[in-house]
């Protein structure tokens, strides 16, 4: 790079802020500095303006490798903060080998570098729906009792591995927890429990990574995502990895053979007893199954209300779409069957039964679209 390269002038203008924001808090909390430093690798503008997640990884590589050519007190306290916080491995790990060289040339660590990030955590717990399309994770940290605060995000499940809905940060523990308590979604209540932090990692981490994936894709024409994601989003990830060392592992998705006994078992159940016994009632679970599989990306068994409205009110479902009149004409009575039965399984109750059947019939009552300019999710 030539002394003229913008990019250059760029990541040195940034190293520059980064430095003179660090010798401000050359005496602050390890919990002030990760406040200020969430917001400095949210890379958005006083406008609220961002650049893409992509650029901003880039930008931050570029800053480290600066800050580590500069032999002075700021620049290790900056890369100490990188190193705790970053949310790309490898830029902790190029944070933390450049940091060490400044510390062994002798430039001085700051009061906080050996404790930041290094919290308790003092409880998770989530509130969730009973057809688990809804999640509200709670977990509590703090440093050793002081400097107590909550992370509390909503989790749309019906997405991908989840997509965050909202999400606050907050250091009244005890209201967040009362929150979680009363949480409802169209007068159900929640089921409200202690979560394993582990668990909680995954749930959380699952759904970063869905909204990373769509924030900057613009074929998808999402709900506005929440204004506090992006200052947010280096802390949160930081506190999943204080709650284990390593995520959960996903629930396993049923296999072929497996989702092939799942059409056998229904097809022999009572709940299929009233359907013809033809090739067309065959075809028609076939198609019924593997939309809610790879549309819905979710187990044919674990069927809520969004994901049948979803996938029921696909144009590709719509029998003057479907090349085989007779599938057409009994796909209604199939999905009916198939829900009825899967809330059977499930050992839902009558009510919860009734709203996945309410679903079914609000699907097919809407007006279904073959052509759309994205995706949209609601």
């Amino acid at each position: 790079m030539t002394d003229n390269d913008p990019s250059a002038e760029r990541t040195t203008s940034a190293a520059n802020f980064i430095e003179w924001n660090f010798s401000l808090k050359a005496e602050s909390s390890p919990w002030s500095v990760e406040q200020g430093m969430t917001q400095l690798l949210a890379h958005e503008n006083a406008e609220g303006f961002a650049r893409p997640l992509a650029d901003a990884v880039q930008a931050d590589a570029q800053v480290i490798h600066e800050l580590g050519t500069r032999r002075t007190p700021t620049a290790l306290a900056a890369l100490r903060a990188f190193q705790a916080m970053s949310t790309i491995d490898t830029q902790r790990e190029l944070a933390q080998a450049n940091a060490d060289l400044l510390a062994k040339e002798g430039q001085p660590e700051p009061p906080w570098s050996s404790t930041i990030g290094r919290v308790r955590v003092d409880g998770c717990w989530w509130a969730h729906d009973q057809f688990d399309e809804t999640a509200l994770v709670l977990c509590a940290f703090s440093y050793d009792g002081d400097d107590e605060h909550a992370i509390l995000a909503l989790i749309d499940r019906t997405l991908g591995g989840g997509l965050i809905r909202e999400i606050t940060l907050n250091e009244d523990v005890d209201m967040l927890r009362d929150f979680l308590a009363d949480a409802h979604e169209d007068g159900e209540d929640f089921v409200n429990e202690p979560l394993d932090p582990a668990y909680a990692r995954r749930l959380i981490e699952d759904a970063i990574a869905t909204s990373d994936e769509l924030l900057d894709d613009r074929q998808y024409r999402l709900r506005a995502m929440p204004k506090a994601y992006r200052k947010m989003r280096a802390l949160t990830l930081t506190r999943t990895r204080a709650l284990s060392d390593v995520a959960a592992p996903p629930e396993p998705f049923p296999t072929t053979v497996e989702i092939g006994l799942l059409k056998r078992n229904f097809l022999a159940s009572d709940a299929a007893s009233g359907l013809p016994a033809n090739d067309a009632t065959g075809q028609a679970v076939d198609l019924l199954v593997t939309s809610f599989v790879e549309e819905a990306g979710c187990h044919p068994l674990h069927l809520g209300p969004r994901r049948i409205e979803a996938v029921l009110g696909l144009p590709t479902l719509s029998p003057d779409h479907i090349e085989n009149p007779d599938v057409g004409q009994i796909l209604a009575d199939v999905a009916d069957a198939w829900i009825a039965w899967t809330a059977a399984e499930r050992g839902l109750d009558s009510d919860a039964t009734a709203r996945l059947e309410e679903a079914a019939d609000e699907a097919r009552a809407r007006p279904r679209f073959a052509e759309t300019e994205g995706h949209e999710t609601s």
